[in-house]
């Protein structure tokens, strides 16, 4: 358990990609008593994501404490030594190896055919690196709130099956729930702040109403609630969770929201807010669920009529919509007879299952195919 206090906190962020950034501009013109330490592996990133982010800062007359560094998740040795020497009260991990919507760059035939795949047929990319921070973070013997960025409905529960989880993800059903409020309040013309809902959902439902190739009928549970009086029955669900996502612009500008989800979970652990809210990956579960959070970290809080059982039986079907037919205790990774196919055929990637610790050479094989496709495209 970790000691709420109002001395400075310190965050370590790792990663300054689209969220990473996001992250630290919303950060800098926030009023949070942080130190930020930015690692990446390129410096030069973390440096001009700081600077960036600290100049928009001084027009609100805000200093933000931004420490750029250079960091290697695969050089365990300095990574673990970094983790003793900063001792952050959290840690949000923003990398990925291979981000999902380079396949858009292929023809719109080549494209559908990769994205019906599923995103979590790259899961060996997703997973690699924050694998092996999770595992800098235990060999440290660093107790910390860590926030998994990375496709965190499928990686969280990977890394769960080897006692390695994190503490919670961000975005996924954390991008779906507040679109459905925004929706229902569209709908209903009332105020937003009106509508409350419980939501046991998966990236899969995020994905499905945006990117080609994916199939509908994924489980999921929807609560909706208007001055707290159920209204659920006034709705077509499948119509709200399909519309509610189709309220996003097409593209990467949903980054923004992911980012504020980031830093809602963040700020709810790290300031002791107890804070009812939804994420994926809770404590290594799959998918994503209501949850409070506060200074002991995530918990996973239902409404009566579900059971913790079959909300995690609900996405762990409609992870088998999103390529992954199963996780084994031992974090042996067993990918649909679909989502192998599509692989093989198109990439040339051949593998059925991966174990856990093997994704690092498997996401670079994956990053390998996807290169010599895309010489043939000349892109």
């Amino acid at each position: 358990m970790l000691k709420a206090s109002n001395k400075i906190k310190k965050v370590l962020l790792i990663g300054t990609g689209d969220v990473g950034k996001h992250i630290l501009e919303f950060a800098a013109r926030s009023r949070k008593n942080i130190e930020w330490v930015i690692g990446d592996i390129n410096i030069n990133n973390a440096r001009w994501a700081c600077n960036n982010a600290q100049i928009g800062a001084a027009h609100h007359r805000l200093h933000p404490i931004f420490r750029p560094i250079k960091l290697d998740l695969f050089n365990s040795e300095e990574t673990i030594e970094l983790l003793k020497r900063e001792k952050p009260d959290a840690i949000i991990n923003c990398t990925v190896l291979h981000t999902w919507h380079l396949i858009r760059r292929f023809p719109e035939e080549i494209y559908a055919k990769i994205s019906a795949a599923g995103l979590g047929a790259w899961l060996p990319c997703q997973l690699a690196l924050s694998l092996s921070l999770s595992k800098s973070i235990k060999d440290a013997g660093l107790i910390t709130f860590y926030i998994n960025s990375s496709l965190s409905c499928l990686t969280n529960p990977v890394m769960g099956k080897l006692n390695l989880a994190p503490t919670i993800g961000i975005g996924n059903i954390d991008l779906i729930a507040p679109a459905v409020l925004t929706y229902i309040a569209q709908q209903k013309n009332i105020d937003r702040s009106r509508i409350k809902t419980f939501q046991v959902c998966h990236h899969q439902h995020w994905v499905y109403p945006r990117e080609a190739g994916y199939k509908p009928n994924a489980p999921y549970y929807l609560k909706i609630l208007i001055d707290d009086m159920d209204v659920t029955s006034e709705f077509d669900t499948d119509t709200v969770m399909f519309e509610a996502v189709k309220l996003y612009p097409p593209g990467v500008n949903f980054t923004t929201v992911s980012a504020s989800s980031a830093l809602k979970n963040l700020n709810a652990m790290l300031y002791n807010e107890n804070l009812h809210t939804h994420s994926p990956g809770p404590n290594g579960l799959p998918g994503g669920y209501p949850v409070l959070l506060n200074k002991q970290g995530a918990e996973v809080v239902l409404p009566e009529d579900i059971s913790l059982n079959d909300a995690i039986k609900m996405n762990e079907e409609s992870g088998k919509l999103d390529s992954i037919e199963k996780i084994e205790d031992d974090g042996t990774v067993i990918f649909t007879d679909y989502a192998y196919q599509i692989m093989k055929e198109t990439l040339g990637f051949n593998h059925q299952s991966f174990h856990a610790w093997d994704a690092k050479d498997l996401a670079f094989e994956q990053i390998s195919c996807f290169n010599k496709l895309a010489k043939k495209y000349s892109i």
